[in-house]
């Protein structure tokens, strides 16, 4: 009998030898029976048709479709498929031969049904398929494995992460197997340990198995503030971290400052999620400094354990505080000029400064003890303050943080009115004109009282307070003169609590005038179409002055450009590239024009092109060759030339030794109005002197024999002597000025050595001086009065006047 194991749910092969020893034999039937069944159960007839072919017969109830027969093998197999465990028993196989005996043979199957089902259990009895726990470090369970059905009776083993351990095996009521596994203590090396149940009943058979993963929870190992111990600085915005490692889950972070919990963390994981990272962003102030900040690492499936804590005891650096505080002694609405005053600088700063500065307006105080101001430590002392001392005052504290400024502490200094600057001290009033003469004060407090005095040179009298106006710091005296004692000096006194004015503000007041002429007038920044021209002003009269330019065309005289200015500075354009100009600067006032200040000034040339040589353009040139004869005739005509030069020399030198030497020239030539004004100061207190030049430059010539501006016109069909003075042409057109002149019956002497001086042809058409003691109305101009023209005039001596008696003047208020 053979044996044959099959598993169930495979194919098995049950051997039947169908061989013969006689070629001429063959096989005519084939029968399967089962022991336990009278009848076959499958077969194979050949008696009819070749064995090839032969007809196949399985009995539904028992392999049906599953059994097939295998001739071609050796031995003949029945081939079954899907065994099932009901297939087991004894199997008998009848051969039947043409000519042999019939043949029987006997197989005993015997099918192995593997276990159907495992169910594990842990220590509650809950069923597990994949996860045991979570378990915490030192927990200890059991787990159960059950196993039922299979054939022959399955063994029950259990693995750890592929390695058997002992396990105990009980047979429970029904036939099913339980093995038992016992795990713990715990630790932290057990998570995700791998719990595998095996069972099995043959060694050709599948095994059933399962397997479960340990879960276990761990509270966090590690919690640290990232970066802790280390200062702060104030105001400015930090990103603390705080990280946690170790917990199982991950753990949660909380921040907390001073037991106030802090919400605006935020959490990133590892990506091994077993580091946690909390950041969070904090504004801290001074205030905050020692204040405890916690990072708590907890464990949320383990409410029961402690939070992990690290704290950190925040140092906070902030820029100093500081604080300016006047002396304990010192009343600061009672600080008046010439009294010492200090400082002290209250400082509140971590870490301490290294420096301390003080201020004074914004700009640094130095150590001066020349100056009065000394520095020491913490302290400012000011000796002796004045009303430029005044302001306000900071300290700065300097430390690692930066640069503190106190709020400033405002000085007030008291002191008596002084006249301010920058005032118009002079003002030119006509007669009869009335003047609004304005006196401006510095004043510490600005409650002021005035008084003003008119002096000239005959008396001083008070101003009468109904002509007197003020407004805070401003007193106003309405003025008006109306003969020749009405002009002389205005003082303005100002006093206020704190003391009277030492010095008065002092105003002249004199005849308004036309402005003087400007001086040292430059060309600047010449362009091809533009430049600018440069003056320094003269006296303006007494009045406001303003200036304009004009330029005109050397030939034609025709007027380009007029430029006006309120200050003496020019810049004309729109010119042609490379051309000299006519220019004169005039000052003019609303009693009239200044003299105006010639010159010329030239615009650049444009810049010329050069060509390049084309040597293409050459042409053959003819060998030139001077004849004998004509190098003679050159070098003849060559001698008599120089001989012609030499006789016209000599001649003109003669004729130049025959002339008169002239006369010396002056010691000095016509200048600027200051320097005119220098030398009247020592002759008169009138301020147009008679100033008459010797000799004019020839630009003031040209401008002059184009210009006809004048003061004052002569009389229609008056007619001028015609003459000439130091060898000027008479039919140059003059100015006529307005001078204040003596009585016109003395007469004008130069140098002592000529009674007068004959007037120049050809004047009545244009300006000239009027000697002192003519008459300053144009009437009185007769014919063969001597006028002189302003340009070409020496310096005379004043004529001797007979002294006669000032009027006297009795005390009286000024008249308006």
């Amino acid at each position: 009998m053979t044996q044959v194991v099959a598993i169930a749910g495979e194919p098995v092969y049950l051997p039947c030898d169908i061989a013969t020893q006689d070629e001429e034999d063959a096989v005519l039937l084939v029968l399967w029976y089962r022991e336990d069944l009278g009848t076959p159960i499958y077969s194979v007839d050949a008696r009819e048709k070749d064995f090839g072919v032969a007809e196949r017969w399985s009995d539904e109830s028992v392999f049906a479709s599953r059994a097939y027969f295998l001739p071609e093998r050796r031995p003949a197999e029945l081939g079954v498929d899907r065994v099932k465990s009901s297939d087991q028993g004894i199997y008998r196989c009848r051969v039947d031969f043409k000519q042999a005996q019939t043949r029987n043979s006997r197989v005993n199957l015997t099918v192995i049904v593997p276990p159907s089902k495992m169910i594990i259990t842990d220590d509650r009895g809950d069923v597990k398929q994949a996860i045991v726990g979570p378990y915490v470090e030192g927990d200890s369970f059991t787990l159960k494995c059950d196993v039922s059905g299979g054939r022959p009776r399955p063994w029950v083993k259990w693995f750890r992460d592929e390695i058997e351990t002992d396990t105990p095996v009980t047979v429970l009521t029904g036939g099913a197997v339980r093995g038992v596994l016992r795990v713990g203590p715990l630790t932290r090396t057990d998570v995700r340990a791998a719990f595998t149940c095996r069972a099995s009943n043959h060694i050709r058979s599948h095994p059933i198995e399962t397997t479960l993963t340990l879960d276990m929870n761990f509270p966090p190992l590690t919690v640290h503030i990232l970066g802790s111990n280390q200062p702060l600085s104030a105001i400015r915005r930090y990103d603390l971290l705080c990280q946690s490692a170790g917990s199982r889950p991950p753990a949660s972070i909380t921040w907390w400052k001073n037991g106030h919990r802090i919400n605006n963390a935020k959490e990133t994981l590892s990506t091994d999620g077993n580091t946690t990272t909390s950041t969070v962003s904090l504004q801290l102030t001074k205030s905050d400094a020692g204040a405890k900040l916690a990072c708590r690492a907890t464990n949320p499936q383990m409410p029961s354990v402690a939070p992990l804590e690290d704290d950190w005891i925040l140092d906070i650096q902030y820029v100093p505080e500081t604080v300016v505080r006047l002396g304990t002694n010192l009343d600061p609405r009672n600080i008046r000029e010439g009294t010492d005053v200090y400082f002290d600088c209250i400082i509140k700063a971590h870490p301490y400064i290294y420096k301390v500065e003080w201020r004074h307006n914004g700009k640094t105080l130095s150590h001066n003890v020349g100056q009065g101001i000394i520095i020491s430590n913490q302290s400012l002392v000011l000796q002796g303050v004045g009303r430029n001392t005044a302001g306000n005052y900071t300290c700065v504290g300097f430390n690692a943080e930066g640069d503190g400024e106190s709020k400033p502490l405002t000085l007030d200094v008291l002191y008596a009115p002084t006249c301010r600057s920058s005032q118009q001290r002079v003002h030119g009033v006509a007669k009869q004109e009335r003047a609004h003469i304005t006196c401006h004060v510095d004043s510490n407090p600005p409650e002021v009282s005035f008084r003003w005095t008119f002096n000239n040179t005959a008396n001083s009298n008070e101003v009468s307070d109904s002509y007197i106006s003020r407004t805070g710091t401003v007193s106003t005296v309405t003025y008006t003169p109306h003969t020749e004692m009405d002009y002389g000096t205005l003082l303005c006194w100002a006093h206020n609590r704190i003391g009277k004015q030492r010095v008065p503000c002092v105003y002249h007041i004199i005849a308004a005038g036309r402005p003087d002429q400007v001086h040292n007038c430059s060309v600047v920044n010449a362009s091809l179409t533009s430049f600018g021209v440069r003056c320094s002003e003269g006296f303006n009269g007494g009045i406001a002055q303003s200036f304009f330019l004009e330029v005109k065309e050397l030939v034609t005289q025709e007027l380009v450009a007029n430029v006006s200015s309120a200050v003496p500075r020019f810049t004309a354009i729109g010119l042609v590239p490379g051309r000299t100009y006519g220019v004169a600067v005039i000052p003019y006032n609303s009693k009239g024009r200044g003299e105006p200040y010639p010159m010329r000034a030239s615009t650049l040339r444009p810049p010329e092109k050069h060509h390049v040589h084309d040597k293409s353009l050459d042409l053959p040139r003819t060998a030139f060759h001077m004849s004998g004869a004509m190098s003679a005739a050159v070098g003849g005509g060559g001698v008599i030339m120089v001989i012609l030069v030499l006789f016209l020399i000599g001649v003109r030198q003669r004729c130049f030794k025959r002339k008169p030497s002239p006369g010396p020239l002056p010691s000095s030539l016509p200048g600027s109005p200051d320097k005119l004004r220098e030398k009247d100061d020592s002759e008169s207190d009138d301020r147009n002197p008679d100033i008459i030049p010797s000799e004019m430059d020839h630009l003031q010539v040209d401008y002059y024999r184009t210009q006809q501006v004048s003061t004052i016109s002569p009389p229609l069909g008056s007619r001028m002597p015609r003459g000439s003075v130091a060898g000027v042409r008479g039919s140059i057109p003059a100015y006529y000025a307005l001078r204040t002149a003596p009585p016109p019956h003395q007469t004008m002497i130069d140098n002592g050595t000529q009674q007068g001086i004959p007037p120049p042809a050809a004047f009545g058409s244009g300006s000239c001086t009027l000697p002192r003691g003519s008459s300053t109305g144009l009437t009185s101009i007769a014919p063969g009065e001597r006028c002189i023209p302003l340009q070409h005039l020496r310096t005379l001596p004043r004529p001797m006047a007979a002294p006669t008696a000032l009027p006297r003047h009795l005390p009286r208020d000024t008249p308006l």
